[in-house]
This record gives structure tokens, sequence and C-alpha cells, in this order.
């Protein structure tokens, strides 16, 4: 089996928040490339439209974090983790809206998708049939974390920190504005 190195790959996600399995993603995608360009979807909250396969998604219970907070996050966590700067890029990437793609990230850029649910089947279905080639990498629903239980823990003031990579723990826990409780109520709308 040959093994085609990349100059980038994309990772697409909400990152509500980012966490320990995004983080392992991202280290997993920069073996395949240069380059890791970490996509946030939903960059607006204002576009979040409900999906079949992802029934809480567009809830605000499930986007306590703003676009650029989740930047932060993100940014914190790779550089405690020690990558490069220079080895990957965080921009906003709005998935329900094809048209304005290639803006973010480019068609020759392969994404990379984990699948856990028909929700990861649906995305990468949805980013084929826009034009990127997705190669896809199979999760253990088992072994998975689940940003809805972080949020879940967040909001009632439960331990969370142990899912989130340093730094972006330490981001988390310092944001201004509304308390994890307040960002997180409301959790009966993904159950």
């Amino acid at each position: 089996m040959v093994v085609v190195r990349h100059a980038s790959i994309a990772i697409v996600g909400r990152f509500q928040p980012f966490h320990l399995d995004h983080l392992q993603l991202v280290m997993y995608g920069l073996t395949l490339a240069d380059k890791v360009i970490v996509g946030i979807t939903n960059p607006d909250n204002r576009s979040l439209k409900a999906v079949a396969t992802n029934t809480h998604r567009h809830q605000p219970s499930a986007n306590p974090f703003t676009y650029l907070e989740r930047l932060r996050i993100i940014d914190a966590a790779l550089r405690c983790a020690a990558v490069a700067t220079d080895r990957y890029e965080v921009v906003p990437f709005p998935l329900d809206d094809s048209r304005v793609w290639a803006d973010y990230i480019p068609y020759s850029t392969p994404q990379l998708v984990r699948v856990f649910s028909a929700w990861e089947r649906d995305k990468a279905a949805t980013l084929q049939r826009g034009g990127y080639v997705v190669e896809l990498l199979q999760g253990d629903p088992e072994q998975k974390i689940s940003a809805s239980d972080v949020r879940a823990a967040m909001a009632v003031g439960q331990p969370w920190q142990h899912w989130l990579p340093s730094g972006a723990a330490e981001v988390v826990a310092s944001l201004p504005g509304e308390s994890l409780q307040q960002r997180c109520a409301h959790l009966d709308h993904e159950r």
C-alpha cells in the first residue's frame, strides 16, 4: 500500500469544544500532510440549521462557544501539543453553504473525516458531493469522546477538564462572559 503525503489536509467540525479526540485527529492528519487546515463549521450561530442525522447540532446549548473562542481554544491546544504554527491553520468553514467552501479550504485539499455515526457519513458524503476528496477514518463509538458529554458536565458544574487537551481547558476556563453552566443550559434538547 502506497501512502500519499499531501501538502495539506483538512479537518472540519464544530469543535464545541475542541477535545482530546479532535487533537488526536489533527495529530493523525499531520502524519498524512505537511499542514492541517482546521475548519470551524457553523462560525456564525445565526446560520445553524437542523439536520436529520444530528438532531441537536443547531441548538444553542450545543453551540456555547463563538467562532473566535473556538479559534483560541484550538490554537492553545495545538501550541501546547508542540505543533509548529506553520503546520496548521484555523479557518471558518460554513458547512451549510457549499458556495463559499473554496474561499476557506481549496478543493485540492483532501478532507479527513473520522466516522462514528450516520452524521459523519452524511458529512463526508456532503463534502464529496461538494467537490472534495474525502479520506475516511473509522472511529470506535465505544471509545469516542462526546462533546455533548463535555457540555453536559459543564452545564451542571461537574469535572470536564480531563476531556480537553492542555491549553484548551485553560482557555475555556478563562473565557469572559456567561459561566459555562449558563452557556450550556437547556441540555434536555440534546438528548
